[in-house]
């Protein structure tokens, strides 16, 4: 499960599939007819054009479709420049009512599931939200077996703002739901690319946390005592940023919920 982090680099992740590897990623397809590009970050100085620059770099086409996976700032950025080049956008119906100026809103919506069909591919959209977002969608690039799941895998991270119980079952349910994609490879919104042994993993990791983290917390125990007795399991510490501060994180998570 070696990790590598392609900083700022761009690649084909598989065929007629690239992304600019970054900290908030940017990923596009060839669908014949034009190119989709899958959110549109945060940073619109730099990457407004970029972006654009590299799609038709790789295709030879410009932008036909924007697809945002979910209505955070950090995804939808460059919608109204991009939609002001010509793409439509595209989103779940609960990130806004579909609309036909050029202004960055959804121009299409949908409801739990949605085909973008080109002149030689297709890519698959359904709706997996009401975890990390309201909004959460996957997309699907059936002929290369990539999946973007965006914000649903955070390298680490349990991807709530709080703890709900509710909402963990809803997210093992919903990564229940991304193993069963005949994906390889999983595109992510940050951070290296994801294969689906990671979010196994991470899976059994969040099983640990909540074994072992309540009972200290119960207990009284402080952030940085539970860090000390919790520390980031062996084979995850090359995970981007859990070491750093995703694992201490969690464990505030979970310290708020359960401490009282």
């Amino acid at each position: 499960m070696a990790i590598v982090f392609r900083n700022d680099e761009v690649f084909e992740v598989g065929p007629q599939v690239w992304i600019r590897n970054m900290v908030d990623n940017a990923a596009w397809a060839d669908l014949g007819d034009g190119a989709v590009v899958i959110d549109s970050l945060e940073d619109t100085e730099s990457m407004e054009t970029q972006i654009p620059a590299d799609v038709r770099k790789t295709t030879g086409k410009s932008m036909r479709w924007l697809v945002n996976t979910h209505w955070h700032p950090d995804h939808i950025a460059n919608n109204a420049a991009w939609a002001r080049m010509g793409a439509t956008v595209i989103a779940h119906e609960s990130c806004g009512a579909a609309q036909s100026e050029a202004n960055g809103q959804p121009n299409i919506t949908f409801s739990d599931t949605y085909t973008l069909k080109g002149s030689e591919r297709e890519i698959q959209l359904e709706f997996l939200g009401g975890t990390h977002t309201p909004w959460d969608s996957v997309v699907y690039f059936p002929w290369a077996k990539v999946l973007h799941i965006a914000d649903l895998f955070g390298w680490g991270m349990i991807p709530l703002s709080r703890f709900d119980p509710a909402k963990i079952e809803l997210l093992r349910k919903h990564l229940a739901r991304v193993l069963e994609y005949d994906a390889e490879t999983y595109i992510v919104g940050h951070g290296p690319l994801v294969k689906p042994e990671h979010v196994r993993r991470w899976l059994t990791y969040l099983d640990w946390l909540l074994e072992t983290v309540p009972p200290l917390a119960k207990a009284g125990q402080d952030v940085d005592q539970i860090c000390a007795a919790v520390p980031v399991p062996d084979d995850m510490q090359d995970w981007w940023k859990l070491p750093d501060w995703k694992h201490r994180h969690n464990i505030s998570l979970l310290l708020k919920h359960f401490g009282g």
